[in-house]
């Protein structure tokens, strides 16, 4: 099983955000050392979290490590052009290529933020609407088959991932169109539903970008030495009670409940959200992790095409 990181940037108790993005940054150099498979920023807005434009860290990070796959998971496509997300990506490929992911999802911002990034765009009723089709088109922008045309002309385009949390219809539209299928644990929306993850795999229809499906299960927990401390530290760090925590205790708990979660989900990999109340604390949350895992660290970035 490979195991990736999804993370989320969160700003530290008296700490500023200079810190926590450079915490990002050098939680991806040693996970690549431990033998993950990839890092993955999240997109957010509110003010708990230290950046909110994931696309301009990818290149940081992808910069400052060798092999580690590095991508966003996901661009609200709602907020953005489909063709400015296209262009980044395809740019990002080029610079950093067969490790750049592009990951698409169906969330929202508080509205003040939405209308200032949409600048006056389409309604956000209208958007909302057109998800799926938006989503469509900025696969067929990214693999070359809409106009206009952009630079670098030339440049595969890099594994496009649609990403879910309760309803099929992502699954359905990852499937049809032959893209990977992200679906989320780690939500307060998320539903414990391995059906939708075996929708995907059921209805994928290879083509000449994807052959097979790839499959994704993010989920949020805390390893420690104890169960106890785990759970202790989890609490501080996302408060009490929190119903989105699937996996939590010592190194061989966690690494049952990982292999259970990848066996129901039939889950090629999983990315882990930590829920650690300090750097500390979260960077030995990983380092356990790997090692109950027994994560291969001369193992290259995985390689996929979309």
């Amino acid at each position: 099983m490979r195991l990736g990181i999804l993370d989320f940037c969160p700003l530290r108790e008296g700490l500023k955000p200079f810190h926590s993005l450079h915490e990002s940054i050098f939680l991806a150099q040693e996970a690549e050392k431990l033998g993950y498979s990839r890092f993955w920023l999240a997109e957010h807005h509110e003010l708990h979290y230290a950046q909110h434009a994931p696309d301009m860290m990818v290149p940081l990070v992808a910069g400052s490590t060798e092999r580690i796959r590095v991508g966003v998971a996901g661009m609200l496509l709602k907020l953005h052009s489909p063709l400015r997300v296209a262009k980044a990506f395809r740019l990002l490929e080029s610079l950093f290529p067969g490790r750049i992911d592009l990951g698409v999802g169906g969330g929202e911002a508080a509205p003040e933020v939405a209308e200032a990034l949409r600048d006056g765009g389409a309604p956000l009723t209208q958007v909302r609407s057109e998800h799926a089709q938006r989503t469509v088109r900025l696969l067929s922008l990214m693999r070359g088959e809409a106009s206009p045309a952009f630079q670098p002309l030339g440049t595969p385009a890099p594994p496009f991932w649609v990403l879910g949390l309760s309803r099929p219809e992502a699954a359905s539209l990852a499937a049809e169109h032959g893209a990977s299928f992200g679906f989320s644990l780690a939500h307060v929306q998320s539903r414990d539903d391995p059906s939708i993850a075996a929708r995907y795999l059921e209805e994928f229809r290879s083509n000449r970008w994807q052959a097979r499906p790839e499959l994704v299960v993010a989920v949020s927990g805390m390893c420690a030495e104890t169960e106890q401390e785990a759970r202790t530290l989890a609490l501080e760090g996302v408060g009490n009670p929190d119903p989105h925590v699937s996996v939590l205790g010592n190194p061989e708990q966690c690494r049952q409940q990982l292999e259970a979660i990848a066996h129901r989900y039939q889950a090629d990999e999983i990315v882990f959200l930590d829920r650690a109340p300090d750097s500390a604390s979260r960077l030995r949350c990983y380092r356990l992790l790997s090692s109950a895992l027994g994560l291969d660290t001369a193992t290259p970035p995985l390689q996929q095409t979309a």
